[in-house]
C-alpha cells in the first residue's frame, strides 16, 4: 500500500476499511463506541473514549496510521459555532 501522510487519503481509506471489514458488526455491538482503525494493518482498536482507542492503536502499533470513528455517527466530533467572545469555536 502506499503510504500517505495526508488526511484526506487516511480518512478516505479508514472509512473504506471500516465500512467493509466492520460496519455491520460494530454498528449491532458498539453503537457509540469509538474505533481507531490502522490503514496500514486493517486492525481495528475499539474502547468507550476516542483517547483509549488510540491509546490501545498506538501501543500495538507504534508506526501506525489511524483513522477515529464514532461508531454509528458520521463523525468523531462535532464542532459548532458561537457568538460568544471568549471563543468562537466550541468542540463538543
Amino acid at each position: 500500500m502506499n503510504q500517505s501522510n495526508d488526511p484526506r487519503v487516511i480518512a478516505e481509506r479508514g472509512e473504506n476499511i471500516y465500512r467493509t471489514k466492520y460496519k455491520t458488526t460494530y454498528e449491532t455491538e458498539h453503537a457509540g463506541k469509538f474505533v481507531a482503525i490502522d490503514i496500514i494493518t486493517e486492525k481495528a482498536y475499539i474502547a468507550d473514549s476516542p483517547s483509549e482507542a488510540l491509546e490501545d492503536a498506538r501501543k500495538d502499533s507504534p508506526q501506525g496510521l489511524f483513522h477515529l470513528i464514532k461508531v454509528g455517527s458520521l463523525g468523531a466530533f462535532r464542532v459548532s459555532y458561537t457568538t460568544n467572545a471568549t471563543t468562537d469555536w466550541l468542540f463538543r
